[in-house]
């Protein structure tokens, strides 16, 4: 995304709750509800780290070896980003989510053949959204 720089860049220090609440100052209470939910038995999610050489560490969502979404941590936001075919377009934009994430969906550039799908994660008000573009990453096939 333009305008944000990576802020968890350091290989040799795995994200810790510390160290996420700098960064996310205010955020860091949605950051914590945000993972909890994930986290939850019923969606079957484990989060885990992982250091990337191009842009820092990042946070999988996987059910199994799937890596469902991906979270990151910017400076005073988080993101939870989803991937999804083409053909996912318009189930998405009808989904019950905020009038500003329905038109990024609907105008978003294909990103090579997957179309990305961002939540960003700033107060508990943008977490519903987040957890219904997962929900739905769950169940499209």
């Amino acid at each position: 995304m333009p305008g944000h720089v990576a802020v968890l860049t350091d290989p040799g220090r795995m994200p810790d709750d510390e160290q996420i609440r700098q960064h996310l100052g205010a955020s860091f209470a949605a950051w914590q509800d945000l993972k909890e939910l994930l986290s939850r038995p019923y969606l079957g999610l484990e989060l885990s780290w992982h250091h990337y050489r191009d842009g820092g560490w990042l946070c999988k969502a996987l059910r199994g070896s799937k890596n469902m979404a991906w979270l990151a941590v910017w400076d005073g936001y988080a993101t939870v980003t989803c991937y999804f075919s083409a053909r996912h377009r318009n189930d998405l934009a009808a989904l019950p989510l905020p009038d500003n994430l329905r038109a990024q969906i609907t105008g978003v550039e294909m990103s090579g053949a997957m179309l990305p799908v961002v939540v960003r994660i700033r107060s508990p008000e943008d977490i519903g959204a987040a957890i219904e573009v997962v929900r739905y990453k769950l169940r499209a096939r």
